[in-house]
């Protein structure tokens, strides 16, 4: 190789170097300007943010969930009160059904005095920044003034605030049913707290929010006792155990009955809330049971309704016909059919007679008698069998006039003698000698009088009628005296 190629090789080589050096020296010069110069550039976005968001809210912040990211307190206050303004609130009720109730009709209204200022004070403007990474949800409570009576004379006006729409709750209870004892879950009802209701729409609006179930907030009045307390749960065990009884009495409004239902309520409970029996309180509760029954169970001399001849319905009171309880005894009954368990109908332990507890309690086969038409009427089994014109006790005179109320024939005697009262000197103000004679209140009765009388009906009692007895003519007396049974019931009215 001559000498003049390798001083072009170095030349060449020397070159090369000093061409890499200079590429160098301008990357690291131009790193530091663009290092200088994008610091300069954060510095002047950081400090444009910092100025910016000194009077307006941060990037993701809400107030009261309206978004009012970057805008300044005017804005957000006029943006608030706009959307305040159009705000409604839809409530939804048990039954599923809507009501929606607006700003205005509600009592709501922008509070100009509020803290939304305040807020954007409270931010750091220097950290303006870090708000690019989590939401700021805030909430003011001063954005409205709530006009309370307002806002409950709205809601009074709603559908499901109508009295007719108050049904109160149900706790859950033991019950006795089909002769079993089970837990009869609570029910809600439809009755509405007010005063939660406008509080739970107040805390709403404040929100946000737009829509209120009513439920879901508590607006309802609540049931005090669920299927799930322990308590009824120990009640239901003693139920079972003490009160498993179905005991129906008969009465001639309706029947009473005695069950499960009503026996929970005389058990007793000690101290850590167990259920037991006590006879004394049992015994307590029977007898008040038994005063109650006897309000329908004795029926002697009270008013009674009863269907007579063509289907009238006619009142009588008075008389000695019906039962009477015997409330000792029934209450020692009772208590012994409780104690094992009866389920059926229980007869009373009663004084007295009573055909029936049907028809006013006279059943179908009695004696009527109407004094102002001056008739009477056989029924048997339900059908007339037998009718007449009477002749009764003269009406006017007050010691001769016969008593209206409810009796029941005690006697039937052939060939009897009949006599008033005896007078002072030992005679007989009368001596009436009857074929047919059945008495049915002390010494009033029915009888024939055909032999001294050829008439019945009209106003012949008026002024001569008879002593008090029901005058009726033979025919007619010696077909009831064969038909008729001791006990039957007789009515007498006018």
């Amino acid at each position: 190789m001559d000498e003049d190629h390798v001083k072009n090789e170095h030349v060449e080589e020397q070159e090369t170097k000093t061409k890499s050096h200079k590429y160098i020296l301008f990357i690291k010069e131009y790193k530091t300007k663009f290092l200088i110069g994008g610091g300069i550039l954060f510095i002047c976005i950081y400090a444009f943010g910092c100025i910016y968001y000194q009077n307006r809210f941060m990037s993701r912040t809400t107030i009261n969930g309206m978004n009012v990211a970057g805008i300044n307190y005017q804005k957000a206050t006029q943006k608030i009160q706009e959307h305040i303004d159009k705000r409604t609130m839809t409530l939804i009720f048990l039954d599923g059904e809507k009501e929606i109730l607006t700003q205005e009709n509600i009592g709501f209204t922008f509070n100009q005095n509020n803290d939304i200022k305040k807020e954007i004070k409270k931010q750091n403007a220097f950290l303006w920044f870090t708000h690019w990474f989590y939401q700021d949800n805030m909430t003011i409570n001063n954005l409205f003034i709530v006009d309370e009576k307002k806002l409950e004379t709205s809601l009074s006006q709603l559908k499901h605030l109508q009295d007719d729409y108050q049904v109160a709750p149900a706790d859950a209870k033991v019950q006795y049913k089909d002769h079993n004892f089970s837990i009869a879950k609570e029910t809600i009802g439809s009755k509405i707290q007010k005063d939660i209701l406008i509080q739970k729409i107040t805390t709403a609006f404040q929100n946000g929010e737009t829509e209120l179930n009513v439920e879901e907030v508590g607006g309802y009045v609540k049931p005090k006792t669920t299927s799930e307390d322990e308590s009824l749960k120990k009640l239901l065990e003693a139920a079972k155990k003490y009160c498993d009884v179905s005991i129906t009495y008969k009465t001639i409004n309706e029947d009473v009955v005695l069950d499960g239902n009503t026996l929970v309520s005389w058990l007793s409970i000690d101290e850590s809330g167990n259920y037991y029996k006590d006879d004394n309180e049992f015994k307590k509760q029977a007898t008040e049971f038994v005063k109650k029954l006897s309000k329908n169970i004795n029926i002697i001399g009270k008013k009674k309704t009863f269907t007579g001849a063509h289907g009238r319905k006619i009142n009588i009171s008075g008389g000695n016909y019906g039962y009477k309880l015997k409330q000792e005894k029934e209450v020692e009954g009772l208590l012994k059919d409780i104690q094992a368990g009866k389920k059926g109908m229980r007869t009373p332990v009663t004084t007295g007679i009573q055909a029936s507890y049907d028809n006013g309690g006279l059943g179908q086969t009695f004696i009527e008698i109407d004094m102002t038409k001056q008739h009477f009427w056989y029924h048997k089994n339900g059908k007339i069998v037998l009718e007449s014109d009477i002749v009764s006790g003269t009406y006017n005179i007050a010691d001769r006039r016969t008593p209206a109320g409810a009796y029941y024939l005690y006697n039937k005697e052939r060939n009897r003698v009949l006599r008033g009262t005896k007078l002072p000197d030992g005679t007989w103000p009368y001596e009436t000698p009857v074929s047919y004679w059945m008495p049915f209140n002390k010494g009033i009765g029915l009888h024939d009088s055909s032999s001294w009388r050829s008439k019945w009906g009209g106003t012949i009692y008026m002024n001569n009628g008879s002593h008090g007895c029901i005058n009726l003519p033979t025919g007619i007396a010696s077909q009831l005296y064969n038909s008729i049974e001791v006990n039957c019931p007789v009515v007498c009215y006018y």
